[in-house]
């Protein structure tokens, strides 16, 4: 995979504006402004995650790749020294009959349904959520 993660790389240690600001600012620099909500909505969704559930410190990066097709996609990872979860898990929750949006887990049901792909990888010492959204061609705009 071939991720180009540029600036935005970063500490949190609380959910915030400031996030969501260092990700519209990013956007727009790389052209991508439109998608700027949505990559903010799942990168404070992720973290709030990491913040109540994973264990500091947080970090959250945010990329960029492009496919041999030409397809791109902006990437937003957020990472923590937690031990993780179990995402089978979480989506045959999301398709069980007693699964309702009354009750707690809505924030990773929000970020499946605006990403193209999402899921978690598991290192010696840090657990990181990935998400990433697709941008829309030049022949699709």
């Amino acid at each position: 995979m071939n991720i180009a993660h540029q600036p935005l790389q970063t500490e949190v240690s609380e959910r915030g504006s400031a996030l969501r600001a260092a990700i519209e600012r990013q956007l727009s620099l790389w052209g991508a402004a439109a998608l700027a909500d949505d990559l903010a909505l799942i990168a404070t969704e992720l973290v709030s995650n990491a913040l109540l559930h994973g264990k500091p410190p947080v970090r959250v990066r945010l990329g960029s790749r492009r496919t041999t097709d030409g397809d791109m996609f902006l990437r937003v990872e957020v990472s923590d020294t937690g031990a993780g979860l179990d995402i089978a898990r979480i989506r045959a929750h999301w398709s069980h009959p007693s699964f309702s949006l009354a009750e707690g887990g809505r924030g990773l049901y929000l970020v499946d349904a605006l990403c193209a792909a999402w899921g978690n990888v598991l290192g010696s010492h840090t657990h990181t959520v990935w998400a990433e959204v697709r941008t829309q061609s030049d022949a699709e705009e």
